[in-house]
């Protein structure tokens, strides 16, 4: 696994939840179900995904790919991956939200 630094704090990132499931959507919904490592900074706080398995748990072809996406689906280790950016509401230090694109 290469070494994960934050380049704002320029500290290393430690692991903070391994095995997390990321839903990797396509255009059309999800796509496939990953096993990953969640990451985040110890100083200011930002959280990476990394460390992917070799191949994803199922795919949306495969028999048992929407069995699988509802036993996970509502638990706190899953994640999503999108393909194309998102806006998303961001909350900054003084309480206040701005929208940004990510």
């Amino acid at each position: 696994m290469p070494k994960l630094v934050c380049v704002n704090c320029e500290v290393e990132l430690k692991p903070s939840i391994n095995g997390v499931k990321v839903i990797e959507h396509a255009s059309f919904g999800p796509y496939k179900i990953w096993e990953a490592d969640e990451w985040k900074c110890p100083n200011c706080g930002v959280t990476i995904i990394a460390g992917f398995a070799q191949l994803p748990i199922t795919e949306h072809y495969q028999a048992g790919f929407t069995k699988v996406l509802e036993e996970i689906s509502g638990r706190g280790e899953v994640r999503n991956d999108y393909e194309r950016p998102r806006e998303v509401r961001i909350e900054t230090p003084n309480g206040n939200t701005r929208e940004q694109d990510s």
